[in-house]
């Protein structure tokens, strides 16, 4: 592993009537549909770019024709001065949802030897193929439009820094269809000393969110020889700061359980869940909604001898009671599972399960980022659909990039 290298990087930002108008969430943040309208009613939206065949579905994606519209999208918001250029930039980064504290970060491009080396750990495979087709694409616009998410334990200075409220306008503004306020502001020289100073006492990140865009970038700037040069464009937070959320497994075609006898079997403790409203799942517990009955389950503490993947609540799940009851052994082939955000409201579940859409839901408490970090301590990788990490950051909002 080699020290962490951070450094500024040239920044792409919509200017200010723009602001409104450019950045997006991508696929698999919103619906297809909702994103495709959006590609047609929105002529300056960045959905276009990086999603040219959402405008015009004659084009294949991975294709000359899909990378020229992609590139031509983008020329023309460069051309009419739509964005803006900023040659060393480092953001300070907010994210106001409601009923929450901001989440903060800093903005700013890790060496790409840190990624290729293991100092940036990792708890995802990627796919070969789509980290080829997205090297292409950055080629193609020599630009990346997301900041992957990293974290750690940030030194007391910087987190201190960063939840000292900023009083002055940022200098990017937008309101996204959830009704989150993303906002960013540029770092001074002197701020950016700071965070120089305060990243020489870390010897490694953790990815959050973005493990293909990390491999893709980082195999793109070995091929073009700027690796020394430029960096990786990363969103860095304090592991604290961050929101986590779990995957619910929705699970039908099976008919009705009796997990109440599977409980019993297996000397499981478990009670009914007769209130939604004051329900807190914690560590090492879960919930099952069925016809018959809702009910809160301990799965008990793991065993000091499994990995860190057999330890998480999904795995002991799914090796247990829905192989061992539902029959379900492999959950990222088997159709009677799909998977559900953690933040679907409770009685949503319990009224899909009543009207018989599904059989039942396993409800799971959310993995601590310090389970995510055993795990790729050990060089394992998480179970499919396990953690839901915010802030999710919009595309388009701030970009790289490379000379």
């Amino acid at each position: 592993m080699t020290k962490l290298r951070v450094q500024a990087f040239k920044a792409l930002v919509p200017v200010r009537e723009q602001q409104q108008r450019i950045p997006t969430y991508g696929s698999g943040k919103r619906p297809q549909p909702e994103l495709e309208q959006l590609a047609r009613n929105e002529s300056n939206s960045y959905i276009r770019i990086v999603k040219p065949q959402f405008l015009d579905p004659g084009i294949e994606q991975d294709t000359p024709e899909f990378y020229e519209a992609s590139r031509a999208h983008l020329d023309v918001l460069l051309q009419a001065h739509a964005m803006d250029v900023i040659p060393n930039a480092m953001f300070l980064y907010e994210q106001q949802q409601p009923n929450i504290a901001p989440l903060r970060g800093i903005i700013l491009a890790l060496g790409a030897d840190n990624c290729a080396d293991g100092t940036v750990k990792k708890h995802e495979n990627v796919i070969d193929i789509k980290v080829g087709r997205l090297v292409k694409h950055i080629d193609v616009l020599q630009s990346i439009w997301e900041p992957v998410l990293l974290t750690q334990k940030l030194p007391n200075n910087i987190k201190d820094w960063l939840h000292a409220p900023k009083m002055e306008s940022p200098l990017v503004e937008n309101i996204d269809v959830l009704g989150f306020v993303h906002r960013v502001w540029l770092l001074s020289e002197q701020e950016q000393s700071i965070v120089l100073e305060g990243f020489q006492k870390l010897d490694s990140l953790y990815i959050a969110d973005g493990h293909h865009r990390v491999a893709a970038v980082t195999k793109f700037l070995q091929g073009a020889d700027k690796c020394e040069s430029q960096g990786l464009m990363s969103l860095v937070m304090d592991q604290d700061d961050l929101l986590i959320k779990s995957f619910h497994r929705i699970i039908k075609g099976v008919g009705e359980k009796d997990v109440v006898g599977y409980f019993q079997a297996h000397k499981m403790a478990f009670t009914p869940v007769l209130d939604f409203d004051s329900l807190q799942l914690k560590a090492n517990q879960a919930m099952v909604i069925t016809r018959g009955g809702v009910y809160q389950f301990e799965l008990g503490l793991p065993s000091p001898t499994l990995n860190a993947v057999e330890q998480l609540e999904v795995s002991r799940i799914e090796s247990g009671v829905l192989s061992e009851l539902m029959g379900i052994h492999d959950t990222s082939n088997d159709e009677r599972i799909s998977f559900m955000r953690g933040d679907t409201p409770f009685p949503q579940m319990d009224a899909m399960v009543k009207q018989g859409d599904c059989d039942c839901v396993f409800v799971l408490p959310a993995n601590s980022f310090s389970q995510v970090e055993a795990v790729a301590d050990q060089n394992l990788t998480m179970p499919p659909k396990s953690t839901w990490v915010e802030p999710k950051l919009l595309t388009g909002f701030v970009s790289q990039l490379f000379d």
